[in-house]
């Protein structure tokens, strides 16, 4: 198994889902950058990461990254027209697409936590141009804590974004699960119902944003497992063409 995955994080190297997943975590961080380049007063880092950073990386480019790199992912294999020769190898088809998923969700991971560090680097180098360099201690604890959360939450819009860009050859499909799926969080953020609260592109945005964050973690963590389980009887038993 480590043999499949160190062959899957090969294939990512020189990529376009790895220079997706390298570049896009410093937008946030740029955003911080100008922002305060141009503010006329000081912030505080927990209001940097806790008002700025997670709600628009939750409900917004978390999700969109997400589709944008799972799609990536998956046309390395149907571009290059490779599902044949991968499945013929003499290893186990459920342990192909189980790496991917593996491979997937700790890259996920590493994306947000990049998020966290640009957008560090991006408030304190706006706030020094700008002379408003943020103040008060950087709330490591908590921001842990979230992320940790957050990872989990986010398990089951991943693995639903991996199964749509493996299972159809059209990038077309994954990318239109990850929009639809990004304004449905969009148009619950907007109304505030509470009765898409545990749809999975939801799940991130109330991680965030609830006083009880936990239960939606775990629902997020709990179905992307099964779902994941499910994502890899269903492509094992299909023919790829």
């Amino acid at each position: 198994m480590i043999t499949i995955l160190d062959v899957e994080i090969r294939k990512l190297n020189g990529s376009l889902a790895a220079l997706l997943a390298f570049a896009t975590p410093a937008l946030p961080g740029g955003l911080a950058c100008l922002s305060l380049m141009t503010s006329d007063r000081t912030s505080s880092w927990t209001s940097i990461f806790n008002e700025f950073l997670l709600p628009i990386w939750a409900l917004f480019l978390l999700p969109m990254i997400v589709a944008a790199f799972t799609t990536l992912v998956g046309q390395i294999e149907h571009r290059g027209r490779s599902w044949d020769h991968l499945l013929a190898l003499p290893i186990r088809r459920w342990q192909v697409f189980l790496a991917k998923a593996i491979v997937v969700l700790v890259t996920s991971g590493c994306i947000t936590l990049l998020a966290l560090l640009d957008t560090g680097i991006g408030a304190w180098l706006g706030g020094t141009l700008g002379g408003h360099v943020p103040v008060g201690a950087i709330p490591w604890q908590s921001l842990a804590r979230t992320m940790f959360l957050l990872w989990s939450g986010t398990t089951l819009m991943i693995v639903l974004q991996l199964w749509s860009a493996l299972r159809f050859a059209s990038f077309v499909v994954p990318l239109s699960v990850g929009i639809g799926g990004t304004l449905v969080a969009l148009a619950v953020a907007m109304t505030r119902t509470q009765q898409a609260a545990w749809f999975p592109w939801v799940l991130p945005m109330k991680i965030v944003t609830s006083k009880a964050p936990v239960p939606f973690a775990l629902v997020g963590g709990i179905a992307g497992v099964i779902m994941l389980a499910v994502m890899v009887i269903d492509l094992t038993r299909r023919d790829f063409r």
